[in-house]
């Protein structure tokens, strides 16, 4: 009887298995190595709007695929795959954003005795909370640097306890879980994604979308001056590539004296300051030949003005004429 409630139990679920399967576009495998209740709990949370996480006996899995073949081209691929600690995942979601998602989401983890460090296992200066006893001792063959503060166990220095690549030690796993650190981050990992009759290694799935978007903006850009400076004319472009006629159009006129309702202002204003110009170079050698008014405004225009960089004599009042209407009317740089 106790076997046929087990077999019975079995059926029903690889049933279940095979419904599921073939009601997803897009079939995974996670690994769960080293993944306890609670994280696998915490992870289903995160994707339930995802994402499905069933898990199974190898076998039982092995036995949904095999009978699914009919309904999904292909599908048997995935058995080869079913080893170890696995589950499924089944998604209507792009794998690619799934696997990014689950890697940049992982969950703190806690050590357990014998499994490799993935990464360094480091305990931080820090109160323990843990009476004066032999328990020194161990902490002190770990390498850590101990004294006694109010009674209780201070760690004073820094020191990696396991390093990468090293099994956790007993002493080590009993000491973190004693002091409430979880040194390692865990979460769902894909085997391979199973989509449109073509496996996709787990590896390949995670992409790093910022460097890409980066790219995506670099090569747009790249593009927009390509088409302004060519001229190309597109929904992008147009706008810029209308706004930099424009200018050269204004800079033209101005610089030929061709009145416009854009240009005329500019013209004077040009015209103003080449005669201030003058002025203060007529004053500077016989200041009763300019008006009162003129040198305040001359003097005006010179406070208003950033100071410019000390140049050779000869070449001062030349740059003065030259160079002045240029930078008032923003232009000169249309000309090269």
């Amino acid at each position: 009887m106790s076997s046929t409630r087990i077999s019975e139990k079995k059926k029903n679920t690889v049933e279940k298995l095979k419904q599921e399967l073939q009601s997803y576009p897009i079939i995974g495998l996670v690994k769960i190595d080293n993944i306890n209740a609670r994280i696998v709990q915490q992870v289903r949370k995160d994707l339930r709007k995802e994402a499905k996480i069933i898990m199974a006996k190898n076998s039982l899995m092995r036995i949904a695929v095999s009978e699914s073949k009919k309904k999904v081209k292909g599908i048997e691929k995935i058995n080869e795959y079913i080893v170890g600690s696995c589950a499924f995942i089944l998604t209507e979601t792009n794998p690619y954003k799934l696997a990014s998602f689950m890697d940049k989401n992982k969950v703190p983890a806690p050590a357990k005795v014998g499994q490799i460090a993935p990464n360094d296992v480091i305990i931080m200066p820090m109160n323990t909370g843990i009476p004066p006893g032999p328990v020194i001792a161990e902490l002190q063959s770990l390498g850590l640097k101990t004294r006694i503060e109010g009674g209780q166990i201070r760690i004073v220095e820094e020191a990696v306890v396991t390093k990468e690549g090293e099994r956790v030690n007993r002493t080590v796993a009993l000491l973190l879980r004693r002091l409430n650190i979880e040194p390692f981050e865990a979460g769902l990992k894909f085997i391979i994604a199973f989509e449109n009759s073509v496996i996709i290694p787990g590896d390949s799935l995670i992409i790093d979308y910022d460097f890409y978007e980066q790219g995506v903006r670099w090569a747009y850009i790249s593009a927009l001056n390509l088409a302004i400076n060519a001229g190309i004319v597109t929904e992008q472009s147009l706008p810029l590539i209308l706004t930099n006629v424009h200018q050269r159009a204004v800079n033209l006129s101005v610089a030929a004296g061709f009145l416009t309702k854009k240009s005329l202002p500019l013209i004077l204003s040009k015209a103003a300051n080449n005669g201030l110009s003058l002025a203060s170079q007529v004053g500077n050698k016989n200041p009763e030949a300019i008006s009162e008014k003129v040198q305040g405004k001359i003097k005006q225009t010179a406070s208003s003005q950033p100071a410019k960089p000390v140049v050779k004599e000869e070449s001062k009042e030349e740059q003065t004429q030259e160079e002045e209407p240029e930078e008032d009317l923003g232009l000169g740089s249309l000309f090269g």
